[in-house]
């Protein structure tokens, strides 16, 4: 038997999670900064679907926002682990540049520790225990709030426009490799993917194929866009004392060669992408409605046509045409 989450059952296991960790941010483990972002990338990604105000002091405050600053501080810290992580492999795998790399590597060890510290104090700022107790506490008025109905809809809602959103920065990047262009489908394939796994945790397990394809690709386009970074950031230490520009050349020329071998990896599977964007949408179109939803059921129902009718006739890896949008803001 599925166990079906609500959105109250959701925050209270991802605040668990988040509480589980901060001893460990706290003393600046990367494996901790690591899973604390992403509870608290669910956290946030369940206030989305029913945003709800707490009262803290007398005073009403947004718990999405508090989220949101713990996220980007945690990001920061994250973002900098990979990058230094890329380093010490560069620096075993490209020793004839290992003297400049350890340099380089030097100085992002250094930026670390101040993105920790300001980690820190965001989260002593901010009473992160009690920002995470609101959270929890919040279950009787989000139930009172939202409907059953009323918070699936607007999930089913999120997820068709994230499909759509995906669909489009995906025909957008092209076969042909953009930086920008490739980041931008990435970010739009992990926004879908989050929103999907909340209505995979609601009961809907005929989703799960198409997290797993979500999840692949957004892994190989992580792991390109951190090349990606470090390639662009590399080309900043030609002129620093004691780094000599023929490392950084060769250490890029090898970054470059990953990105791109990365890159017809993601495009070997930019099919199985769409594919999983277009079964997103006929799971959100074809879930029972509620009679007094069923003009909303419509709008989906024509969406999912529009989508189909894509699928089969795309042969330019251009985005979804323009009837679907019509549809998607109908729900709106």
């Amino acid at each position: 038997m599925t166990t079906q989450s609500t959105p109250a059952t959701l925050l209270s296991r991802q605040a668990s999670a988040l509480r589980t960790q901060l001893g460990g941010v706290f003393d600046g483990d990367i494996e901790a900064v690591h899973q604390a972002r992403v509870a608290t990338r669910r956290i946030r990604e369940v206030l989305a679907i029913v945003p709800l105000p707490s009262d803290r002091g007398g005073q009403e405050e947004d718990l999405a926002a508090g989220c949101a600053s713990i996220g980007r501080a945690l990001g920061r810290v994250r973002d900098t682990d990979v990058q230094i992580g890329l380093i010490k492999e560069l620096e075993a795998h490209t020793p004839q540049a290992a003297p400049s790399l350890v340099l380089v590597r030097q100085d992002y060890d250094a930026d670390r520790l101040k993105k920790m510290r300001r980690l820190i104090k965001t989260l002593e700022r901010l009473d992160v225990d009690a920002l995470l107790g609101a959270i929890c506490h919040q279950h009787a008025a989000i139930r009172a709030r939202v409907t059953s109905a009323g918070w699936r809809m607007q999930l089913r809602r999120q997820l068709m426009e994230r499909a759509d959103a995906a669909l489009d920065q995906i025909g957008h990047a092209t076969g042909v490799y953009f930086p920008k262009r490739t980041h931008s489908a990435r970010i739009a394939i992990k926004r879908l993917r989050y929103a999907a796994e909340i209505m995979e945790a609601a009961g809907e397990p005929r989703l799960a194929p198409a997290l797993k394809s979500l999840s692949k690709a957004q892994s190989i386009l992580g792991d390109l866009h951190d090349r990606q970074e470090l390639a662009d950031r590399l080309s900043r230490y030609q002129k620093r004392d004691g780094v000599k520009d023929d490392h950084v050349k060769v250490t890029r020329q090898v970054l470059s060669g990953e990105v791109h071998a990365l890159h017809a990896k993601y495009l070997a599977r930019r099919a199985d992408v769409r594919s999983a964007c277009a079964a997103i949408q006929h799971i959100a179109s074809t879930t029972t409605f509620p009679a007094r939803e069923l003009a909303i059921g419509g709008a989906l129902a024509v969406t999912g046509l529009a989508l189909a009718r894509w699928t089969l006739t795309d042969r330019t890896g251009g985005g979804a045409p323009r009837l679907i949008r019509p549809a998607i803001r109908a729900l709106a």
